[in-house]
């Protein structure tokens, strides 16, 4: 385990230790927390970045929240969160109309902003070197505002879930000196396949439900830019695509909720990121030799070859052989899941 120092102008290393144990979460769903434990005592202080390294590669990124020690023994006990949550901050929006053009900027524009060379000197993380590869154009607002002011790690989170935006962190040397760099990428959605026949997979367990999302409200006050409330209708049809056409026969049955957006251009995008909810959060866990980000857009091939499209939302490492993985939501519709009730009925 590295140990980098969080409040230096660089990037500088405190230690490296040997670690004697530890169980490794990665999981922004639920923001779990890390236990490693090491048999030497550090220089190592809360909000310090750590680097785990398996294998000759870099497994976990984190961050420190507390050092437990118990009557003077040798064990160190570190309680680690994600390095994401470096960003865990309430900030005000800025620059929003970037995400129709590029989410990617967007993010890189208040990374930069906010924690790498914001007007406050005095807390900028002068070690944070963002950039972003790509630009994909999303027609929506941030979800989570409340009174222009909204939670960036809770964004940045949201846009791994609904857009497949990857964080990829490494140490880059620039003039002579170390910082981290943070690569914002939008992943191919159908970058990395997981086959269950070929594939060394153990503890592979699929849940099905057939509970959806088939009609979506979308209340909103501006059109336009001017004050002008309404109310926009999305129904999920069972060919797998939309419509607006409330009469249409191939409407799907399913369940029905009503969200708000404040601006009518955000309408349509907003009732199909709903409709994702479709797409059931923890439906397939698995173990696999092989290591996956967390935030990896994957492809699963089933025992019966039906390939459903998800990603890797958590990823446990400990001290045995295998990663234990959990995918977060299966991106198919409400046919897809009836058909595969009946195979199994």
């Amino acid at each position: 385990m590295w140990i980098f120092d969080f409040r230096s102008e660089y990037l500088s290393v405190k230690d490296i230790v040997e670690i004697s144990d530890y169980e490794i979460t990665i999981d922004e769903e639920t923001n779990a927390k890390s236990t490693i434990t090491c048999l030497k005592k550090t220089g190592a202080k809360a909000k310090d970045i750590i680097a785990v390294k398996k294998n000759n590669e870099v497994v976990y990124w984190g961050i420190i929240d507390e050092i437990q020690n118990t009557d003077g023994e040798v064990k160190y006990t570190f309680i680690t969160k994600f390095i994401t949550n470096l960003f865990d901050r309430k900030i005000t929006v800025r620059h929003e109309d970037y995400i129709r053009s590029s989410i990617e900027n967007f993010l890189d524009d208040a990374l930069n902003y906010f924690f790498a060379n914001s007007p406050d000197t005095f807390v900028n993380m002068t070690w944070l070197k963002p950039s972003h590869q790509g630009n994909h154009g999303k027609e929506i607002s941030i979800t989570n505002v409340e009174n222009n002011i909204y939670n960036f790690h809770t964004w940045m989170t949201n846009c791994t879930q609904l857009y497949n935006v990857n964080y990829i962190f490494s140490i880059v040397k620039e003039n002579n000196h170390w910082y981290l760099s943070l690569l914002i990428k939008m992943l191919d959605p159908d970058k990395e396949l997981i086959d269950t026949n070929a594939m060394n997979i153990s503890n592979y367990t699929e849940v099905f439900e057939t509970e959806i999302m088939a009609k979506v409200s979308v209340l909103y006050s501006k059109k336009n830019g001017q004050d002008e409330s309404g109310r926009y209708i999305l129904y999920l049809k069972t060919d797998r695509t939309t419509t607006t056409d409330g009469n249409d026969p191939d409407r799907a049955e399913g369940n029905i909720t009503t969200v708000y957006t404040e601006n009518y251009e955000d309408a349509n995008q907003t009732a199909l990121d709903e409709m994702k909810s479709n797409a059931y959060n923890h439906n397939i866990t698995f173990d696999l030799d092989k290591y996956i980000p967390a935030g990896t857009p994957i492809a699963i091939k089933t025992k019966e070859s039906v390939i459903y499209n998800t990603y890797i939302s958590s990823v446990k490492i400990t001290q045995k052989r295998f990663y234990e993985y959990i995918c977060g939501n299966i991106r198919i519709n409400f046919i897809d899941k009836l058909k595969k009730e009946k195979q199994n009925a």
